[in-house]
This record gives C-alpha cells, sequence and structure tokens, in this order.
C-alpha cells in the first residue's frame, strides 16, 4: 500500500530515488481517466513568459508581450503556434528597434506571486509545483524570424544573437529570482526546444556558445536552492545532456523515442529522471486501435524503461481537433493503465 502522497512521491524520483510507483507528467493538470486522484504535479508559467500574453485565450489566438501574433490551429486540439509566415524581425541587426521588452520596475512581486498561488486547483502539500520561468531563446529567436534566418543568424552573425540573448536573459532572469522567492517551487522547469524529431537544429558546440550560459544561470537558482531542476526539450536532443547533467539537470521530458532511450539510461542511471518513451505513433493512432492495444502499449513503456526508476510516463495523444472525442477517449484509457499498471509496477 503507498503511503507517499504523489508530491513526496515525485520528489523522491526527482531526487535520485526509487519512487513508490511511477509518477505520470502532464502538461495539462489532471490526466484524463483518474479524475477521482490528484496529479503528481502542476505547472506555473512566469508572469510574462515569453510565449504567453496577459488575458490571452488561446482558442482565440494572442499577441505575446513581444509582438508575435499566435493562430490557435484546429489539427493540434486548437493549441495555439506563431502565425505561420509573419516574422516581426528580419534583420537581426535590427533586433534593437524591434524587441522591446516591458518596463518591471512598479511590479510588486509578492502581490503578483500569491495571487497565482490562490489560482492552484490543488493542495501544495500533495501535489509538486514545477516553476516555468520562460526563457527559451531559440524559440523565441525561432518565433522573431524564422527558422531560416533565425538558424543563419545563429551562425553568421553570433554576436549580434548574443546581444539579443543579453538583452532577453536581463528581463526573464530579473522576472525569476522575483518571482521564484515568493512562489518557493519544488521543481525548477526550463524548457527550449532544440532539435526535430531527426536531429538536432545545433551542434553541441555552439549550442554550449548560444545557449547553454543562460540556461545555466537559470539553474543556478535552483542549484542555490536546493530544487530539482527539470528539463523540457523535444526531439532528438539527447546530445545536449551531457552539458544540461552537468549544471544540475535532473529530470528531461518528453524524451522521444528517436533518441536511443535506454543508452542515456545506462549513462546517466537515476542521475537524469526519462520522462518520456511512448508516442502515438503507428498502429496506435490507427483509427480502429483497440483500448486493449492502447493498454499494451503503455505495459511495454514501463516494463521497457522503468524497472531501474528514474522514469516518469510522459505521454498523450495530441487531439486532431477541438472536438476530438475519439483521442479524448484514446487519452483516458492511456492514462487509466498508466495509473493502474503504474501504481502495482514496484509492489
Amino acid at each position: 500500500m503507498a503511503h507517499l502522497t504523489p508530491k513526496e512521491n515525485l520528489l523522491r524520483l526527482m531526487n535520485g530515488e526509487f519512487p513508490e510507483w511511477i509518477p505520470s507528467y502532464s502538461y495539462y493538470g489532471s490526466l484524463p481517466g483518474v479524475e477521482e486522484d490528484p496529479p503528481n504535479m502542476s505547472v506555473m508559467n512566469s508572469v510574462l513568459m515569453g510565449n504567453r500574453g496577459p488575458n490571452r485565450n488561446p482558442a482565440e489566438g494572442f499577441t505575446n508581450i513581444w509582438g508575435v501574433p499566435y493562430e490557435s490551429v484546429e489539427a493540434v486540439g486548437g493549441f495555439a503556434l506563431p502565425k505561420p509566415g509573419y516574422f516581426i524581425l528580419d534583420d537581426i541587426y535590427k533586433w534593437r528597434d524591434v524587441i522591446k521588452a516591458p518596463d518591471l520596475s512598479n511590479v510588486d512581486w509578492k502581490s503578483v506571486a500569491k495571487a497565482d498561488l490562490e489560482k492552484l486547483n490543488y493542495s501544495r502539500d500533495n501535489v509538486a509545483l514545477f516553476y516555468n520561468p520562460g526563457g527559451g531563446y531559440f524559440q523565441l529567436l525561432m518565433g522573431f524570424m524564422g527558422f531560416t534566418e533565425g538558424l543563419c543568424s545563429m551562425i553568421s552573425d553570433k554576436e549580434e544573437v548574443k546581444a539579443l540573448f543579453d538583452y532577453l536573459h536581463e528581463f526573464y532572469l530579473e522576472i525569476a529570482a522575483e518571482y521564484i522567492a515568493y512562489v518557493n517551487p519544488d521543481v525548477l522547469s526550463l524548457g527550449d526546444d532544440t532539435a526535430s524529431e531527426r536531429a538536432p537544429f545545433l551542434p553541441p558546440d555552439l549550442y554550449r556558445e548560444l545557449l547553454l550560459p543562460y540556461y545555466d544561470d537559470f539553474a543556478r537558482l535552483g542549484r542555490n536552492r536546493g530544487i530539482p531542476i527539470n528539463f523540457h526539450n523535444c526531439g532528438k536532443s539527447g546530445v545536449y545532456f551531457n552539458d544540461l547533467v552537468r549544471i544540475g539537470v535532473t529530470s528531461w521530458e518528453p524524451v522521444q523515442l528517436s533518441n536511443d532511450i535506454l543508452e542515456i539510461q545506462k549513462k546517466f542511471g537515476r542521475h537524469l529522471v526519462i520522462g518520456g518513451g511512448w508516442e502515438g505513433r503507428g498502429r496506435l493512432i490507427h483509427p480502429d486501435v483497440t483500448d486493449e492495444e492502447i493498454r499494451e502499449s503503455v505495459r511495454l513503456t514501463i516494463d521497457t524503461f522503468a524497472p531501474n526508476g528514474g522514469f516518469m510516463f510522459a505521454g498523450n495523444y495530441t487531439p486532431g481537433s477541438t472536438n476530438d472525442e475519439k483521442t479524448k477517449h484514446w487519452n483516458e484509457v492511456l492514462q487509466k493503465e498508466v495509473y493502474d499498471y503504474g501504481h502495482k509496477f514496484y509492489k
């Protein structure tokens, strides 16, 4: 019989120990199919986070604080993505004329943090709070310029890219340093999507030069407080984790199947929690996939990646529309099996 709270169990995992059961990482709060139980964690995004905007409605689209317009995309369940083909910066040397940080001088951080904490739906005694301070500078640059101009600038105009990142970082680090002191999160959750499914967007040396120092600054906020550090990076991004583990990252999600997950686990052991190992692909997204096939995919994932600890399930079907009842059912079956099988796996 489990005796840890979901928060205690998750933090045991994040600190390199064996959990009592397998947690499930979710971006969406309560997991479909297991609403009667508190979730493991709740994600709080920093006020003014780079890909967020005040009073936004993702279903209707919004413009973020830097002026990048986002549009709701029906094919991915209504999630908002940068408006296709629309870029606010066409020349990296003009960034000082275009990118303007909001004034933070009159922000009452204690009141802001208090109000945000009051909006949480779960008891902090039971649910771990993941705090995401923003600062995904690669994604921000791609949102400003698009991939063609953004990647070319990172190769040919590195000093200007660094100058822009320094400007952004001063803004985001100020928010994070103020906010974290009042929020007191259980996990510091960083992230930047720097890889496609097939390959990283940047070679490791360029990653170390242009991005890692900023991640290290954020990670220091966690290291200095003894807070575990999570890192979100989609795609085949395993090549970056030697450096990320070195700066204190203790968990990674979502670890997609294009990575050599078993080799990564062999290398890092429980020093790097693997959140992933499951994807809706192939037979699992066929219209006539059965509930038992979905359940079996969960059991196979757990059997493969969880035996030595250091694993949390991180996977959901992405809706094909805002009214996708089939995918909703698939997610309910999926998460119910994660809960049922994951809670007895270490017995």
